[in-house]
């Protein structure tokens, strides 16, 4: 009668009551009519031609309708890995976040990307990163504050990334588990990206899908296997929920015509 839940009834009520913030915020009318659902595609990422990082900021900056001239772009050194000699057991790991985000004194926004070299070799990783750091320029150009709890703010930043169609970028990239060989060392290697977890970012982007009326298979098609299964399981449980997605879908943002 219930049906299955991808995510408890506590952590589906903070995604709805944020969704209509956001809304309220930085949709310019119902149904979430402003960007899309970005995939790993051509049409929405187009192959490089210089710099890869670069690219794909300049792309997601604009997609996010902001100029990217206006932000710092820094690439940190790489991470070395490590060997313990012989056939052993390796876990390279990154203790700093792959993006930083700060704002100089005078209140303009001043993006200082730091990207670990472990992190360049894959787009999807780019994107991720970006669309999350980019979130918070997002969020400072707000109408209203954000009435949340400031400890929730990172989590909050990633539900905004997502919001602005990058569901399938930061979900693929929430946890990585990858094998690799070298002359005389071999082992694995255990990375990450984002805050929410992943049944999260799932639900988050099923809700996206849901109140902008994109079907399933847009999204389904471009995710890991497991995290496709998740996203039948959020779909389904949004369905139990329909009346507070259409009343999202329906919702007339507070700030519409506002400049």
């Amino acid at each position: 009668m219930f049906g299955r839940k991808l995510v408890d009834t506590d952590i589906a009520d903070w995604q709805f009551e944020q969704f209509e913030w956001l809304i309220d915020n930085f949709s310019s009318g119902p149904g979430l009519p402003d960007g899309a659902l970005w995939q790993p595609i051509p049409e929405h990422f187009p192959k490089a031609q210089g710099d890869l990082g670069v690219h794909l900021f300049e792309i997601v900056c604009r997609q996010c309708g902001l100029d990217p001239a206006t932000f710092d772009l820094v690439a940190a050194d790489p991470i070395k890995s490590q060997s313990l000699g012989g056939l052993a057991l390796t876990h390279p790991t990154v203790a700093a976040p792959a993006a930083t985000y700060q704002v100089e004194a005078d209140g303009d926004a001043d993006f200082r990307e730091v990207i670990h070299y472990d992190a360049t070799q894959t787009p999807l990783d780019f994107v991720a990163t970006f669309a999350h750091e980019l979130s918070h320029s997002v969020f400072y150009r707000a109408y209203a504050p954000w009435p949340g709890d400031m400890a929730l703010h990172e989590l909050f930043t990633d539900l905004t990334a997502i919001y602005l169609g990058y569901g399938i970028f930061l979900a693929n990239t929430r946890f990585s588990f990858a094998g690799f060989s070298g002359t005389g060392v071999q082992g694995w290697q255990v990375g990450g990206a984002g805050y929410l977890p992943e049944a999260d970012m799932i639900f988050a982007l099923a809700l996206f899908m849901r109140v902008k009326g994109v079907p399933e298979e847009a999204a389904r098609d471009h995710l890991k296997p497991k995290l496709a299964k998740m996203l039948r399981t959020a779909m389904r449980q949004l369905d139990r929920d329909k009346a507070r997605v259409d009343s999202l879908r329906a919702r007339v943002p507070a700030h519409a015509g506002k400049t």
